[in-house]
């Protein structure tokens, strides 16, 4: 929509030849940014042209406001997905999801447009490389023998245990996903946490969450240390004059989380 001229609204399906020439633009694209270049432009392109326009049309001074066209949702989802799909190539869907949410058209509900039948490709590279620093090994066996050992203070029916476990099992499988590229770089960043460098440029964390030892009786907010000594879990919190209660013993394996962090 423009600042000083308005375009009428178009809210209507996309036609079956309308629907062939966006999936097979969506087939052609060669990088990412032509892939969301250009289906958005034929996109929009297919719906101006019900009112005479072209997405040429618009500029800095008269910008086109996607709210004022729309397509049924069936349609919506299906674009969406398959534009998600062809990303896996380059492992940008993550992000290019993202950008969609500001620049595809509303959608509206229509139960009598079916959503369209498209093929299914799998568009990701045949092998995901992964590099793993002689840091990172290191601390992926110290993260499997910190699990044991919780495993084996604690009881492997034990909440810690199964809770740690889950956790890392869930993070270690996200590794070797493709969704953010076929080139992964994993190296140490501390005891228990990696770094992850991403073929999409995407660097995150898998970072291991340990719990603070605290003190579990009423009206006393203090923080233990390994040694048995305390100091107040926050600015001001009281501290009782008593023998403190750990949440868990002295001595033991710390109870903790991983989880992804960017």
């Amino acid at each position: 929509m423009s600042t000083n001229d308005s375009i009428p609204g178009v809210q209507r399906p996309l036609t079956p030849a309308e629907t062939d020439r966006l999936m097979a633009g969506i087939a052609e694209a060669t990088s990412t940014a032509q892939l969301l270049t250009n289906t958005i432009r034929a996109l929009y392109n297919a719906l101006l042209a019900d009112t005479g326009h072209t997405v040429d049309d618009f500029h800095a001074g008269k910008r086109l406001d996607p709210g004022n066209c729309a397509i049924p949702r069936s349609q919506w989802q299906a674009l969406v997905a398959a534009i998600t799909d062809r990303a896996a190539q380059w492992g940008t869907a993550a992000t290019l999801a993202l950008e969609l949410v500001n620049l595809m058209p509303g959608f509206y509900d229509d139960p009598t447009v079916p959503a369209p039948t498209l093929p299914k490709v799998d568009y990701r590279p045949e092998v995901h490389q992964l590099h793993v620093t002689r840091d990172a090994t290191d601390v992926i066996a110290a993260c499997d023998a910190h699990i044991h050992e919780l495993g084996t203070y604690y009881g492997r029916q034990s909440r810690i245990y199964l809770d740690a476990l889950d956790s890392w099992h869930h993070q270690l499988a996200q590794l070797f996903s493709m969704e953010l590229g076929a080139h992964t770089r994993i190296s140490a960043d501390g005891r228990l946490s990696l770094l992850v460098s991403t073929g999409s440029g995407i660097v995150f964390g898998v970072i291991f969450h340990g719990a603070l030892r605290r003190c579990t009786a009423d009206g006393c907010a203090a923080t233990i240390r390994d040694d048995g000594s305390a100091y107040p879990r926050y600015s001001g919190a009281p501290m009782a004059a008593h023998d403190h209660t750990p949440s868990y013993p002295l001595g033991a394996p710390q109870p903790g989380r991983w989880s992804f962090h960017s």
